[in-house]
Formats: C-alpha cells, structure tokens, sequence
C-alpha cells in the first residue's frame, strides 16, 4: 500500500507540473464546444423572413391583404413591409428579401365585379423554406377570396361602394348584418345535420422539448478525456527511457502496485477534467445538480479504461514516435464516431450504431441518457459493470505488457 501511495503521489506531481498539457485538454474541447453550442443557441428561435409588398390599389380589400401576412404565428415568421414597386424590384432582385408581393391598381373593383386581376409574387431563389411559406399562404388568400366573393360579394360591394358621411347609420348596418345572417342560416340549414361526424382526440400530454445543444456536453467531455487519457498513457515511455520499469519488473509485487498506481493518479486528473467541464456545462444548461456525483463517477472511471487501453496499445509499437503517432490519428475516428463533433442522436442511426460500440461512444450514450433523464442514476447496473471490466482490462493488459518484454527494450 505505501508503495501505490508513492506511486501515486509521484505521477501526480509529474503530471501537474505540466500545465500547459492539461489547458490544451480542456482549451480545444471549450473551444471546439462553445462554437458548436453558439451554433445551437444562437439562432434565438424560428427564422424570419421579410416580405415586400407594393400595394399599387391603396383599397380596403388590399390592404386586408397585407394585413392577413402580419397575423399570429404567420407575424413570427414574416416580416411585413410596404415599399413602392421600384424599391420592392431592387431589394429583391439583390437578396434582401424573401419575397416581393405587388397587388396592381384596380385590385379591389376586379374583385368585386368578378373580372381576372394578377397579383405577382417574386421570391428570393437562394432561400428555400420561407419563400415557400409566403406562396402557400398567398395561394391560400385568394382560394379564401374566391369564395367569399361567392358568398357574400354583393354586401362587400356594398360596403366598398358606400359613401359616408361619418359614421355609418343604424339602418345601414342592421341591413348588411341580416343579409349576412341569412345567407350563413342558408348554409347551416343545408349543412346540420353534418354527415361527416368529428371526434376529437386529445393528444398525449406534450414533453418537453429536448435541448439539442445539451445533446453536445457529454462528446466535449470524451473528447477532453481522450486528449488527456493519450498523453497520460505516453508516460510509460518515460518510465522505460528512465529505466524505470526495468527496475520495477524484477522487484516482486511492485509492478501492480505501480501499474495501480498510475490508475489512481489518472483517475484523479480524470476527476478533476471531468467536473470543471460538467460544472460549466450544468451551469450553462440548467441540469438538475443531483445527476452531477453519478455523471463525475461515470466519466471519470471512463477516462481510467481510455488511459489504461490507450496504454496497452502504445505499448505495442517498437518507439515512443510510432506509438504516439498511431494513437494520435486513432483519436479522431474515435471523436468523430463517438459523438464529439456530432451527437449521436444527430448522426444515421447505422454510424450511431457504430459510435455506440466505440469506448468512448458508449460512455457518450449513457452520459447523454443520465443528462436528459427524469431522475439521476438512471444509467442501469449492467452499463456499469461494462465500464468497469473494459477499464480492467484494460490495466491487466497493461500490466501483461510490461512483464512479458515492453520494460526490458
């Protein structure tokens, strides 16, 4: 035992002393992550767009037109504003608009009297869904026009053609409200009883909706336990060029202790990596601090089983620049997998099928499932017990290395 405690306090000491190493661990993940969250956040909500209309009639009916753009959720999308047909032609032939709406002069008279009058609607090629949205929704104004000038053209010419002097009378306004009444009696008669019977479903109780850019926490965790667990592991190569390990091999007992060790030692620089990120990430995204001691022992014991198979891999190679080398262009398939540039939710279920077997990417999974769940501890006993035999494994493999020739070169 007092030789794991030495063992321990001696790589502790190595390790710290190398400060620039651990902020390129957590630098490039901060870095890397914040830039992938702003994308996430940043949007601010649904896009907008702009759309220009030039009303050349100047008339009650068009300027129901331009007002029925502006209306509820259709005014969160589209920004409305009148421009004269010159204005409107310039902007949208340069981008600066969605779409370009002009209703012509005599709009409302060719309503009125049934006569065919063109609206023009130009929409801007290089963007794909508002334009869209503004064409459905003009479409939609004159099929309801259509057949509102079926049903009740006479009263809005009427309306249209009157001449106040003020306010209008009492008279005139009983007059056009029982023309009105009527004609929907008419159509109620004709419509009740329905034929078609309606039966409303009440849908299930929504859930909330689900922060996407939390969904990318858990990938910059891995990826700073990655960066830390491939440079801690080349510290056997130190070790071995000091000769260490040649000593260590023929004293009994002693190589356990020492591979134990460097387990505890990366445990603790593991731990320590693992909550600065978590803190800031449960700070940012307002997680329930009661999943905080599970997620630190989940991704800290990970960082142990990454270190000792990083480990046990560069042992296997004939120098320090070999094995470095090979290790280095194995993390970014792992990252790239295992969903540190793109969560795994985000990817095809097939390469998310892959990450998911990846090391890394199995943590990433459970990590994201104990993140986004009702309760802590929700990560189950087997996932566990996996996490622990791969970083067990992953040690014993270690410790068979150096016995069977890697301290002796």
């Amino acid at each position: 035992m007092s030789f794991l405690i030495a063992s321990v306090r001696k790589d502790l000491a190595r390790w710290t002393r190398d400060r620039s190493a651990i902020l390129i661990w957590l630098g490039l993940p901060f870095l890397i992550g914040g830039l992938l969250t702003s994308m996430m956040d940043g949007g601010g909500g649904s896009p907008t767009g702009t759309l220009l209309i030039a009303d050349e009639d100047e008339s009650l009916l068009s300027g129901f037109v331009v007002g029925a753009f502006g209306q509820e959720q259709l005014g969160e999308l589209i920004v409305v504003e009148q421009v004269n047909p010159d204005e409107g032609e310039g902007r949208i032939n340069d981008g600066g608009a969605s779409g370009f709406l002009t209703i012509p002069k005599g709009f409302q008279d060719a309503f009125l009297n049934e006569t065919p009058v063109t609206l023009t609607l130009r929409t801007n090629p290089s963007q794909t869904i508002l334009p869209g949205i503004i064409e459905d929704v003009t479409e939609v104004l004159l099929d309801a026009g259509f057949y509102l000038q079926r049903l009740l053209g006479p009263e809005i010419k009427t309306l249209t053609e009157a001449d106040f002097d003020g306010a209008p009378t009492d008279a005139f306004v009983s007059g056009i409200s029982v023309d009105i009444q009527n004609k929907i009696n008419k159509i109620i008669e004709k419509t009740d009883p329905l034929i078609i019977e309606l039966e409303v479903v009440e849908p299930p109780p929504a859930e909330p909706p689900l922060d996407y850019a939390l969904l990318f926490l858990p990938g910059i965790i891995l990826m700073a336990l990655l960066l830390a667990a491939n440079s801690l592991a080349a510290d056997y190569w130190v070790e071995r060029d000091k000769g260490t390990l040649r000593r260590l091999v023929s004293a009994p007992g002693a190589l356990a202790g020492f591979v134990a060790g460097k387990a505890v030692a990366a445990l603790a620089i593991m731990g320590v990596l693992a909550a600065v990120t978590l803190v800031i990430g449960f700070a940012y995204h307002g997680v329930a601090w009661n999943k905080f001691m599970s997620s630190l022992l989940w991704v800290s014991l990970g960082g142990v089983g990454l270190f000792a198979w990083f480990a046990a891999i560069q042992m296997l190679f004939a120098n320090n620049r070999a094995a470095t080398l090979m290790t280095t262009l194995l993390l970014f398939p792992l990252m790239m997998a295992g969903g540190s540039f793109f969560p795994l939710a985000a990817l095809p279920g097939w390469i998310a099928d892959i990450g998911r077997l990846a090391p890394n990417g199995f943590i990433v999974d459970r990590l994201s499932t104990e993140l986004t769940a009702a309760t802590a501890w929700s990560i189950d006993a087997k996932s566990w017990l996996i996490l622990l035999a791969i970083a067990v494994s992953g040690l014993v493999l270690s410790a068979l290395r150096l016995r069977t020739g890697f301290a002796r070169r």
